[in-house]
């Protein structure tokens, strides 16, 4: 057999056969239906007002059982000051209050600006113009602390039951 004939034999061999796989517009054509589908997801999961307030709070309470556990095994209090800009942590010398400047009690501000920070339990007064404080004592069991961040119609609460466990939740 020459290879004309050869060929024509194959073309007809195959031709019945339909090749598998996607076209280049096919591919396409999925990449951008993926493409609008994971956009919408992502705007939708995106944190909310409520949700980054609701984060602030969360931090905070974690904020607030790190420095209860610093201040007993340091055996000095440490006090937190906050206001609708942010907040900051102190701590107990002979010379009196002076701020923590540390990675972790370091000065901090809010993911949004709030319009209320409110010490609801637990605080004590420091002065006409100064904030009030909650302060971290070196005993194991103290009294229960409530802070309200406020934003708007959100309110988050961020309450210690003494114990030094700290919880963030919207009422």
């Amino acid at each position: 057999m020459t290879t004309a004939p050869r060929r024509r034999a194959l073309r007809q061999r195959h031709s019945g056969y339909r090749h598998s796989g996607f076209t280049l517009l096919e591919l396409l054509v999925v990449m951008v239906i993926a493409g609008i589908v994971i956009s919408l997801v992502a705007v939708n999961a995106s944190p909310n007002e409520r949700g980054r307030v609701l984060d602030d709070g969360q931090r905070i309470a974690r904020l607030f059982e790190l420095a209860q556990e610093e201040a007993q095994l340091g055996a000095r209090p440490i006090a937190w000051e906050g206001d609708a800009g942010g907040w900051r942590f102190l701590e107990s010398t002979p010379n009196g209050w002076i701020p923590l400047r540390t990675d972790v009690f370091a000065p901090g501000t809010w993911r949004l600006a709030l319009d209320q920070v409110i010490v609801a339990e637990g605080g004590r007064s420091t002065g006409t113009n100064s904030p009030p404080r909650l302060v971290f004592g070196r005993e194991l069991i103290d009294a229960p602390q409530r802070l309200v961040l406020v934003r708007g119609d959100i309110r988050v609460d961020v309450a210690g039951d003494g114990s030094g466990r700290y919880f963030a939740s919207t009422p």
